[in-house]
């Protein structure tokens, strides 16, 4: 009787072991977002807005675990960052989101991840049609080098002279972002306008700036296609010039902000960078979930002066802009 007994209770565990669904299988997912210049404060936004898409997502989905993680050469250097691209791509991650800041180095890298299964899409920067990448999530760099434009025109009217600075000649976004300014000045014969190349160094660009202006006292603007609109106002500044020569360009970094606050700089483009990290998180994980193919998204082009400056300090504290 007890050894029947012993059966049954046997059986009736094994039964009750077996009735128990087995827990959910998490998929773990890795992905890395790849910047050039990785150093610079401008990317805490888009860490912070790919870091917040993937909590979201783990918070709803118990199914998946994403993690994102950031890398890229410390300076602007293409060759840097396509070797980054291909020790990540060897490192065999489940997703790339990587600024794309020439037209053709990384066509082959992009169609190597994409070879091996490794979706990639581009932010920020974006090497063209012609790049494999499966979508790209930015600021339409022309269009808004247009609104660049015509916001200093609404400054200076249409005459006098300008100097504009580009980090880096070659990068594709500032050259889209200055071909969208010139095509607006080239509208007005009387605006006399040159092109500086300064460099992510910021004492170099404050050098070229002032050199500039010491030479063109009678100079109404400087204007800069990128982060360097930071370099502006010690240069205003130090040489007096503040209400007589205006300053405007690109990035909500902090020092340009304080800019803004202590009115060397009147105005900047705002490219939203936490919508570039956020929205690519969201796509790669709509990808390997359901298939659905990422989509190219314009982040659009904010335009930030003394107007708002203190809503968007605001939020620049809490890592959104």
């Amino acid at each position: 009787m007890r050894r029947a007994l012993s059966l049954f209770l046997v059986v009736l565990l094994t039964v009750g072991l077996l009735a128990i669904p087995a827990a959910a299988q998490v998929k773990e997912l890795e992905f890395v977002i790849i910047t050039h210049s990785a150093t610079i404060d401008f990317w805490i936004p888009l860490v912070k807005g790919a870091q917040d898409a993937a909590a979201m997502i783990n918070s709803f989905d118990p199914e998946v675990k994403i993690t994102v993680t950031h890398t890229g050469p410390s300076m602007f250097n293409v060759a840097e960052q396509v070797n980054i691209m291909e020790n990540v791509i060897q490192a065999g991650v489940d997703g790339i989101i990587s600024t794309l800041p020439d037209p053709t180095a990384f066509d082959e890298p992009v169609r190597r991840a994409l070879e091996a299964g490794i979706p990639v899409i581009g932010t920020n920067a974006d090497a063209g049609p012609d790049n494999p990448r499966l979508a790209y999530v930015g600021q339409s760099d022309y269009d808004a080098g247009r609104t660049l434009a015509k916001t200093l025109i609404e400054h200076i009217g249409t005459s006098g002279k300008v100097a504009i600075g580009v980090e880096d000649l070659g990068h594709t976004s500032l050259a889209e972002r200055l071909r969208g300014v010139r095509s607006v000045l080239d509208e007005y014969p009387d605006i006399k306008y040159e092109i500086l190349q300064t460099s992510p160094d910021l004492t170099i660009g404050a050098a070229t700036f002032e050199t500039y202006l010491i030479a063109n006292p009678d100079a109404k603007a400087i204007i800069s296609v990128d982060a360097n609109t930071q370099s502006h106002g010690v240069v205003i500044r130090n040489l007096g010039l503040e209400g007589k020569v205006i300053s405007g360009g690109w990035d909500l970094v902090p020092t340009t902000i304080q800019n803004i606050q202590d009115g060397y700089t009147k105005f900047v483009i705002d490219q939203q960078p936490y919508v570039q990290g956020f929205y690519p998180v969201m796509a790669l994980y709509l990808y390997h979930k359901y298939g659905i193919a990422p989509a190219n998204m314009d982040s659009g082009s904010g335009i930030v002066g003394p107007h708002n400056i203190d809503m968007v300090v605001e939020l620049a504290e809490k890592g959104y802009r």
